[in-house]
């Protein structure tokens, strides 16, 4: 398996685990996760947080509701996406507050894609 994959994964199941790790996320955005089902994902809890989910304020544990929302959300963008990836997305995450570290995994390689599509762009000139 693609070492980015997992921490794509990581990243959102941190994310499903624990509301408040979108806090330490801001910097970090949709377009930085290589999978259209990720960005749409991460897209659709940013959302969920900004309308104020209920899932925010609760402390222990998670309700249920906060996974099947960011579904629901993200399944308006791209198909295929069921409650069982989320989760598999969930097993993914070893440590959920270790999401900014994961985070910054994601970031490192949207970084590299995007040098090596310039890269190849110039090579083509």
């Amino acid at each position: 398996m693609n070492p980015l994959l997992s921490v794509e994964q990581a990243v959102l199941g941190s994310v499903l685990l624990d509301p408040g790790q979108l806090a330490h996320l801001d910097w970090l955005a949709s377009d930085h996760f290589y999978r259209p089902v990720h960005q749409a994902l991460f897209a659709a809890l940013r959302k969920l947080r900004t309308d104020g989910h209920p899932a925010l304020a609760a402390k222990e544990p998670v309700p249920l509701s906060w996974v099947t929302d960011a579904v629901d959300e993200a399944g308006h963008h791209v198909r295929g996406l069921t409650s069982v990836y989320a989760h598999t997305l969930i097993s993914a995450c070893p440590r959920p507050e270790h999401a900014p570290v994961y985070g910054r995994m994601v970031l490192e390689g949207a970084i590299h894609r995007s040098v090596t599509e310039h890269a190849i762009r110039l090579h083509q000139a």
